[in-house]
Order: C-alpha cells, then sequence, then structure tokens
C-alpha cells in the first residue's frame, strides 16, 4: 500500500510538473501571441513629401494655387521645413510662374545646405529642377525669337502698309490733277473754237 501510494505521489507529483511545465508553455505562448507585433514605421523623406503633395495638388484651381502659394510663402519665410517642402511643390505646379519656380529652386539649393541628412533624395529633385528652367529658357528664348521675327514682320507690314497708304494718296492727287488738267485742255479748246469762228 505504501509502495502504491509513493507511485500515486510520484506519479501526481510528475503530473502536476508537466501541468505546470504545458501551462506555462501555454500561457507563454499565448503572452507572445498577445503581444503585438513589432511595426516597421517607415517615415518619408523631404523628398517624397515634395513629390506626394505635387501629386496631391495637381488638380487645385489657379484661385486655390494662388492662395495656396502665397501662404507658403510667407510661411517658409519665417522657416519653418514643412513649408519650405510645400513652397517648393507648389513651385512646381502648372499654374506657377516662372518668378515662384525661380523662387522654390532656390528655396530648395538653401533647404539642402540646411538639411544635409536629405541631401541625397533632394539632388535628384534640385536636378529636375534644373533641368525644367533649361527647358523653360530654351522656350523662353525661341518665344522671344518668335515674338522679335512677328514684332518684324509686323513692323515690316505696317511700313509697307504706310507706303501703299502714300501712294493711293499720291495716285488719288495724280487722279485729281489729270482731272484738273484735262478740264482746262477742254476750256482751252473751247477757247481755241471760239477764236476760229471769230477769225472766219
Amino acid at each position: 500500500m505504501y509502495e502504491g501510494s509513493s507511485e500515486m505521489k510520484t506519479l501526481s507529483l510528475v503530473l502536476v510538473v508537466l501541468s505546470a511545465l504545458l501551462m506555462s508553455g501555454c500561457a507563454g505562448n499565448r503572452k507572445a501571441a498577445d503581444q503585438p507585433k513589432e511595426k516597421i514605421v517607415v517615415q518619408a523623406t523631404d523628398a517624397d513629401t515634395i513629390l506626394s503633395c505635387l501629386a496631391g495638388e495637381r488638380k487645385m484651381s489657379r484661385q486655390t494655387f494662388n492662395g495656396a502659394y502665397k501662404t507658403a510663402f510667407a510661411n517658409a519665410a519665417r522657416d519653418e521645413n514643412s513649408e519650405v517642402l510645400r513652397l517648393i511643390c507648389l513651385s512646381l505646379h502648372q499654374y506657377a510662374s516662372y518668378k515662384q519656380f525661380k523662387d522654390g529652386m532656390d528655396a530648395l539649393s538653401l533647404y539642402i545646405k540646411a538639411h544635409p541628412e536629405s541631401a541625397s533624395g533632394l539632388q535628384g529633385v534640385h536636378i529636375l529642377m534644373q533641368r525644367i528652367d533649361r527647358e523653360k529658357i530654351g522656350k523662353w528664348a525661341l518665344s522671344n525669337k518668335s515674338l522679335d521675327e512677328k514684332d518684324g514682320l509686323e513692323a515690316e507690314n505696317k511700313e509697307l502698309l504706310e507706303r501703299n497708304e502714300v501712294l493711293e494718296k499720291g495716285a488719288s492727287n495724280d487722279q485729281a490733277r489729270i482731272k484738273e488738267l484735262q478740264k482746262q485742255i477742254e476750256q482751252l479748246k473751247n477757247i481755241e473754237s471760239i477764236i476760229k469762228n471769230r477769225e472766219r
């Protein structure tokens, strides 16, 4: 009886230990399952901020753009980094004037100098802006050349019209003089005819 009781105790003890181990294992697994998994936080770069702003604002009306640009320009002057990035974004908008574009490019250059940690991504945006600037200057030069040619043609056309007007006026005067001379010739003929009649 004592042996059986000892075996029972040992068996009970083994069961208690196994239960405890199983419970602690399950509880441990439950705790691991209950704990939130580590979150990966992706932080947007300054270049991402500019490009996503540009994509988000592309449907903005001209009036809304003017207000947004004015606000961003005023806030960027106070050295608010997020507004400087917004100003750069808006300077790339389709409604931005060439001066606004140049202001944005200058702001980007200053921002890169002040934030060297963001330089790698922003250098790409800066290179794109320089390329756009060269294209704009090329188109502007071509447009100016076309305007100069147009102005030249308009001046030449005006000069030809004035010359034509002078010639027409001259022709009109000549016609009047011819009519006057014809009248005088008719009068002379009449006088000559009267004189001949008297002589007879």
